[in-house]
């Protein structure tokens, strides 16, 4: 299933929280899966750090899709301005992905839209046969390969394999159990807008090799992925932002390395910001502490913070240059008497005009 699903977050979770992952959405994830992944997008937008992040990455894209209509190719044009028509902020709410570990495991990509059959197929991404199974129309990508989207009650799509896709809609009614352990990360973490949930350990990832390998910063990156066997977490944008994560290492070793450049990196931001004159990182509130090959993180950043962090990000216009007049250029000579002008001529040479008339 070529989705191109790869979704990472470093998140994490606080107990206490009053929401809950969709159930809906919820009872369709298969009974077999590892990996539980939720996006509440409608609670980030609505959250005061949200509207303010969305500002922001608005007021950077809203040019960009009108430059790549006006140099796009005529059979791409179309597409693009449908892309600009969707707030996809409003008419995509939330998001849940669930699969395994490895390329050959399910994975459903489950939303709650209000786009309809006839929004999608104007995409161009699902172009093919539209079925029906139980009732739910199903929507077949043109390429093989690319999956389905089914189109259940109350907004909810779900893309997938369509053997897949067609177990989920069986268990709308009668949802499977998950994994006890992957239950329990879920209980814990799916209060938050953005969480995770796993269970078991993740496949050690392929070396680098070739020219990805030189780039230094890609290199730090997959010697810590190399380092992690597991993640669950949550995090949350309202009102304040409540980050808090169990992160587990592949061994204590392992641990106590990552929880050294987690001490290396806080300090060092510390240090940027003072140096900048901020009063503050944000991550003065970074809490974490290694138990075996657990390292457990929170951090907490209160509102207002998160504001002034967002208002020092802000470009800075620069002050309209003063308009300086530029002296007319010298001929080396005195300034001409008083109520004369000086008069260049290709015949008399320089010559002194009078301007006043004699009282």
């Amino acid at each position: 299933m070529t989705l191109g699903c790869k979704l990472l977050a470093l998140a994490a979770g606080l107990p206490g929280l009053a929401a809950a992952a969709d159930p809906e959405m919820m009872n369709l994830v298969m009974p077999d899966a590892s990996v539980v992944m939720e996006i509440d997008i409608a609670k980030i937008v609505a959250s005061p750090i949200g509207q303010a992040m969305a500002e922001a990455f608005h007021q950077g894209i809203a040019k960009q899709p009108q430059a790549d209509l006006a140099k796009a190719k005529p059979e791409y044009k179309e597409q693009i301005a449908l892309l600009t028509n969707i707030d996809w902020s409003r008419e995509v709410r939330d998001v849940l992905v669930a699969g395994g570990y490895t390329k050959s495991s399910p994975m459903l990509v489950i939303v709650r839209s209000s786009l309809d059959p006839a929004r999608i197929r104007a995409l161009q991404a699902f172009t093919g046969e539209m079925a029906d199974y139980q009732g739910v129309p199903i929507l077949a990508s043109s390429k093989p390969g690319n999956g389905v989207i089914a189109f259940l009650d109350n907004g909810i799509v779900v893309i997938g394999q369509m053997s897949d896709v067609k177990s989920a809609i069986g268990r709308r009614n009668q949802p499977a159990a998950l994994p006890a352990a992957l239950a329990a990360q879920v209980a814990k973490y799916s209060g938050y807008d953005i969480w995770a949930a796993a269970a078991g350990t993740f496949p050690a990832p392929a070396p680098l090799g070739g020219p990805a390998a030189k780039a230094p910063a890609e290199a730090v990156a997959a010697q810590y992925l190399a380092k992690v066997a597991g993640f669950n977490g949550g995090l949350s944008l309202s009102p304040d932002f409540e980050l808090a994560a169990d992160v587990e290492a592949r061994t204590e070793k392992a641990a106590a390395e990552m929880a050294e450049g987690l001490r290396w990196l806080n300090s060092a931001v510390k240090s940027q910001a003072k140096s900048a004159g901020q009063a503050g990182s944000g991550l003065e509130g970074l809490k974490y502490q290694v138990n075996g090959k657990h390292i457990l993180l929170s951090l907490h950043v209160p509102e207002e913070q998160i504001h002034a962090g967002l208002r020092q990000m802000r470009p800075v216009r620069p002050a309209a240059a003063r308009q300086v007049p530029v002296a007319a250029p010298s001929s080396g000579l005195p300034p001409p008497p008083a109520g004369t002008i000086r008069v260049q001529s290709s015949e008399m040479g320089t010559v002194l005009i009078p301007t006043a008339k004699e009282q």
